[in-house]
């Protein structure tokens, strides 16, 4: 649907994008966070989720560029073939049991 006739009258912003199969490849819903937070002129995106509500305002600067709930025991099985990728873009990655327990669900924020 077109709701560029409605973002004129309401002064927001509206962008078509065409259709894509977010659930086996990410990287369509990840852009249009990321082509939003740039119209918006924004450093972060919070995303929630239906069952998410807001009870008040951040009351602490973020002070890392992802985070979300822990969900505490979860690991990868593809961790070493994750690792490896990354190793070729920074020397000596290591993908740590910790950062493999943020889920970047429903309330989690990206800069």
């Amino acid at each position: 649907m077109d709701f560029s006739p409605l973002c004129k009258q309401e002064g927001c912003t509206f962008v078509l994008c065409p259709p894509s199969n977010d659930r086996w490849h990410p990287w369509p819903f990840m852009r249009r966070m990321y082509d939003a937070a740039v119209s918006l002129k924004t450093e972060f995106v919070i995303m929630l989720e239906p069952d998410n509500t807001i009870h008040g305002p951040i009351k602490q600067v973020p002070q890392h560029d992802a985070g979300g709930l822990l969900v505490k025991g979860r690991s990868f099985a593809g961790a070493d073939y994750v690792e490896k990728l990354a190793r070729s873009r920074v020397s000596g990655f290591k993908w740590t049991k910790k950062s493999q327990q943020a889920g970047l669900c429903g309330g989690s924020y990206y800069r």
